[in-house]
């Protein structure tokens, strides 16, 4: 059975509360905070199964009514080289979850919303498929396929973290691809219109992100 994490980092709301509540009413699995992440899944009255980090987001009153709920807290201290967001990962790889669903990921400052994404490839890396929720949109990485079905009028965007990713092939949008070697300097992948209930997405060497959106003209 298949062991799923969902790691609520310290963030902020991408999209209204109500999205967020009908995402993780589809979704089954444990709740890691991951510091302040914790005080977002309060406020959707979700109590997290584990919070992790420094916890220099949560004052003493908060952390005690934590603990009151029998909430298991992992401190560490603040002179440390993994972001909080890292330490949930690292539970997850170290308690053999499978899959791991970020959320509260983009929200904040930029330089923390990059290290967001590229916890991606540090799960991928571990054996861990990762991907990051927020309301009705989505990121993860191709990982040489990708399907996508049902997202008539998404937006879809494809873009390369290493220097070029070749051999890139889409078929089911606007923009079709064949064979076509992406370079991270160039934009080209960057919004596309999916137009067909399928969506298939390939590539050879190197690694591919994608970024699904319901509303493409909506910033990441």
């Amino acid at each position: 059975m298949s062991e799923i994490a969902i790691i609520a980092l310290n963030g902020e709301f991408d999209t209204e509360p109500a999205d967020y509540k009908r995402m993780f009413n589809e979704i089954e699995g444990s709740y890691i905070a991951a510091d302040g992440g914790a005080l977002l899944l309060k406020k959707l009255n979700i109590k997290p199964d584990l919070i992790i980090g420094d916890l220099d987001s949560l004052n003493q009153s908060t952390l005690a009514d934590f603990k009151k709920n029998n909430i298991k807290i992992k401190k560490y201290s603040s002179d440390k080289n993994e972001t909080d967001g890292e330490l949930a990962v690292n539970y997850c790889i170290n308690n053999n979850y499978d899959k791991i669903i970020l959320t509260f990921a983009l929200g904040g400052r930029c330089d923390q919303q990059l290290a967001n994404v590229f916890l991606l490839e540090y799960a991928q890396e571990n054996g861990i498929n990762a991907i990051i929720k927020e309301g009705e949109k989505e990121i993860g990485l191709v990982n040489k396929e990708k399907i996508i079905k049902n997202k008539i009028d998404w937006g879809l965007s494809l873009i390369p973290i290493d220097s070029e990713v070749e051999d890139v092939n889409i078929s089911g949008c606007k923009y079709n691809l064949s064979s076509y070697n992406l370079k991270r300097s160039k934009s080209r992948g960057i919004s596309n219109l999916i137009t067909n209930k399928k969506v298939k997405i390939s590539h050879g060497k190197g690694n591919l992100l994608y970024i699904l959106n319901k509303n493409m003209h909506s910033s990441c």
